[in-house]
């Protein structure tokens, strides 16, 4: 959580992160991947975590979207990915972790405050 002052003036309020994490599998299509992130604009708001199976892949590159960063094994054609919105990354650490193979990908996150309302202030 974190503290904010309260309207009234008497001290900090807690203020829940709210994480979202969606999944999804784009079958290494533009069009697919696209198509499923337009369809967040549609939203009052934009997921924590987008995992991706099969992401389109260009040239060992993948595509972006504005709002997000994204995370992937570095390989010429990986088949997992993570996109992190911009909000997650201003609150929190995140330290990508591959382990070994195209197809597996691991998020540790850490903060100073307490994360997802627990006394962890890490993941790993």
């Amino acid at each position: 959580m974190i503290d904010h002052p309260r309207p009234d003036g008497i001290g900090p309020a807690p203020i829940p992160q709210l994480l979202s994490i969606v999944h999804h599998n784009c079958l290494g299509s533009w069009d697919v991947f696209l198509s499923f992130f337009e369809s967040f604009r549609e939203e009052t708001t934009y997921p924590s975590l987008v995992l991706l199976q099969d992401p389109p892949v260009n040239k060992a590159h993948l595509p972006s979207f504005n709002g997000f960063k994204s995370f992937f094994p570095p390989v010429r054609k990986p088949r997992v990915a993570a996109y992190v919105h911009v909000s997650f990354l201003a609150s929190f650490s995140l330290l990508p972790r591959f382990k070994g193979v195209d197809d597996i990908l691991a998020l540790d996150v850490s903060s100073q405050e307490p994360l997802f309302w627990t006394n962890f202030h890490s993941s790993g």
